[in-house]
């Protein structure tokens, strides 16, 4: 994989698919209100440099992305460099990306008026 800096950069983002009516997936998966199709949340991991998936996890419509997020950690590379957008600021969830594995970081967008030191 290409590097930058030594670091595998990756990317972390949400999205929800609609998924085709069927028994099974109307089992599986929920049919929100006003909506015929069952719905799935997924959150991808993808190593930037190739644009290929390299993690998924996905689940009910209704989870939280971050929730989906944190089963990405365990194999997350170590020497890697992961971009999230803002809807995944979660201290607890950033804190263990970083501490599960060696030299592994990650960015974030800061929010409007944050305040810091």
């Amino acid at each position: 994989m290409p590097q930058w800096n030594g670091l595998t950069l990756l990317s972390v983002d949400g999205v929800v698919y609609r998924a085709p009516d069927s028994e099974a997936n109307n089992e599986a998966f929920t049919v929100p209100q006003n909506t015929q199709y069952p719905q799935v949340r997924m959150v991808c991991q993808i190593e930037l440099s190739s644009h290929l998936t390299t993690a998924s996890a996905f689940d009910y419509y209704t989870v939280n992305e971050m929730i989906l997020a944190e089963k990405l950690i365990d194999t997350t590379p170590g020497n890697s460099l992961t971009l999230f957008d803002k809807g995944f600021y979660s201290l607890g969830l950033l804190h263990q990306w970083q501490s599960t594995g060696a030299e592994r970081h990650w960015l974030i967008p800061l929010k409007k008026n944050v305040q810091y030191e």
